[in-house]
This record gives structure tokens, sequence and C-alpha cells, in this order.
């Protein structure tokens, strides 16, 4: 079985050593991947804010941070694929990290064949679990990261897929705006509800028939949004 892999395949690639990183940027890009490489982990964040990505390769040892951290605030708010890549060899190692959220752990010092294979099974794992979510007549596609409502295809920010996704996620069930706020823009977004008002109201006018009477995108007053069918 083979991994498909097309022009949208991205890989963010975070590490800290130059030499690693122009061997990574070679070896993705000879491979046919679209790859943005970092050595801060608060890069990486903002990066992930803006910007979709179908893989993270994560170093440990990351220049501004520790990768266990950034990691496990990183499965706060994302369920994109992390393979680590790391010197640190211990079985302990390697559990703390999948542990924490890590898809796989590559251990340094790696051949070429090993980390690409790791990578095209943890993409085709991705492909095979990640399935079409769906309300009403309202689909989406975590994989490709792409919207239809009645089968036409609908353009949604980064941001406004990141609320739907989590909405439909939690269907039928209210979430707060803090939740929102913590798992679309980070644990340091707090008590701001206006930053989601705005993208509810977009999100309305693009999926809801009658987006000032909605049917599905329900606001519970005084608390947050809820999904319903």
């Amino acid at each position: 079985m083979t991994t498909t892999i097309t022009a949208a395949t991205r890989l963010l690639v975070l590490e800290d050593d130059p030499g690693l990183q122009s061997f990574l940027q070679t070896l993705l890009q000879s491979q046919g991947y679209q790859s943005m490489i970092h050595a801060e982990g608060q890069q990486g964040f903002a990066l992930l804010k803006d910007q979709s990505f179908d893989l993270i390769l994560l170093d440990l040892g990351l220049a501004d941070m520790d990768g266990i951290d950034w990691l496990q605030q990183l499965r706060s708010w994302s369920e994109v694929p992390v393979i680590v890549i790391s010197a640190r060899g211990k079985e302990l190692d390697k559990v703390r990290a999948l542990d924490s959220g890590a898809n796989d752990y590559v251990t340094k010092p790696f051949s070429s064949a090993e980390l690409l294979a790791r990578v095209r099974a943890t993409l085709r794992q991705q492909q095979k679990t990640a399935k079409p979510l769906a309300f009403a007549d309202i689909k989406l596609d975590p994989v490709q990261r792409i919207v239809t409502k009645a089968g036409e295809q609908v353009h949604l920010t980064k941001t406004e897929y990141d609320i739907l996704l989590l909405l439909v996620r939690h269907l039928g069930s209210a979430l707060t705006h803090n939740q929102i706020l913590q798992q679309v823009w980070g644990e340091h977004y707090q008590d701001r509800p206006e930053y989601i008002r705005v993208h509810m109201a977009q999100l309305r006018q693009k999926l809801e028939d009658n987006p000032s009477a909605p049917r599905h995108l329900k606001t519970e007053a005084g608390v947050g949004y809820r999904l319903c069918e």
C-alpha cells in the first residue's frame, strides 16, 4: 500500500541543529514534500496558528523549550501527527514522548530510508483514521481540511475551520468561550469572547441557510456555543 503525496502534503520540522536542518530540507524536498524548518518551539506554534500541516517532525532539544513540553501543549488543541526525532534513545524518553502524544519516535542517528518510511507510515495511518465528519448537509474532511455544503466546497479560513472542527467533534455539547479560545488560539487566550464572535458570524454566513436565525451554530447565552444537528 502506498501513501499518496500531493502538493498539499506539508511538513513542519522543528530542529535546532543547522546541519540536520539542511539534511532534512533536502531529503524531504527530494520526496516531493513541502517543508518549513525552524529551531524554536514558539515559532512552530505561531506557524500552526496560521497554516495547516500534515505532519510534524519534532526534535526534543529545541532552542527555546523542551520538546516534551511543546508536545503536551500542542496536544491540548491539535491532533496533527507528530514524529519525534531525538538523540534521547532511552526507553523512558520514548515512553514519555509517546504518552505525551507523539505518533512515532525515531532515534538519532537515523537513516534516510528509515525516516521516510516512518513518515509514509504515519501519513498513511492518518489517512485511514481521519474519517469525514458531518452534520446536516455539511461535511468536513479532516485530512484535506475541506468543508462542503450540499456537495459544494465552502472556503473557510484556518481559524474558522478549527472552530468548526472543534464544534463538530463535540456535536450537541455546549463549549465555553474559554474552552474554544484555548483549543483554537492557545492557552494564553482567555476571557476574550470577542475573538470567537467575529469568526462565528462568518461561519454562520457561510454555512447557515438563515444566518440571522441559525439552526446549527447556536449561541449559549453567557456560556459559549453549541453545534446542533
